[in-house]
C-alpha cells in the first residue's frame, strides 16, 4: 500500500511524464511539417513521410531560455533512387535549423 506521501508523488510524477509526452508529440510534427515543407521548397522527396529522433538534451535556445533540443533525422531524395539524410532541431517547440546533405541547397 502507498503512504500518504508516496501518492502525491506518483500523481506529480504521471503529470510531468504525460507533459513530457505532449511536448515531445508536439516537437515531432513541427518537425515533419518543417521537413515536408523544406523538400517541397527545394524540389526533393521527403521519404518515408516521417522523421526520427536522433538525440535529446538540455540546451540554450536562440532567444538564451533552458530548453529541450531535439534533433531529428529525415531522408530524401533529389532522384528517386538514392537516400540522403537531412536534419531538424527543434529547442522547444521552434524550429532552429534544418539542412540537406550537400549535393541539396541547406535552408
Amino acid at each position: 500500500m502507498l503512504s500518504t506521501f508516496s501518492t502525491p508523488l506518483l500523481i506529480i510524477a504521471l503529470m510531468l511524464a504525460l507533459l513530457f509526452w505532449k511536448s515531445a508529440l508536439r516537437a515531432l510534427e513541427r518537425a515533419k511539417s518543417a521537413a515536408q515543407a523544406t523538400c517541397k521548397s527545394q524540389g526533393v522527396q521527403l521519404l518515408d513521410s516521417t522523421v526520427s529522433l536522433q538525440s535529446i538534451r538540455l540546451a540554450r535556445s536562440t532567444s538564451g531560455r533552458v530548453t529541450l533540443q531535439r534533433n531529428y533525422r529525415f531522408e530524401y531524395s533529389a532522384d528517386g533512387v538514392e537516400r540522403q539524410q537531412g536534419f531538424i532541431i527543434v529547442s522547444g517547440q521552434q524550429v532552429e535549423s534544418i539542412g540537406l546533405a550537400p549535393e541539396a541547397s541547406a535552408v
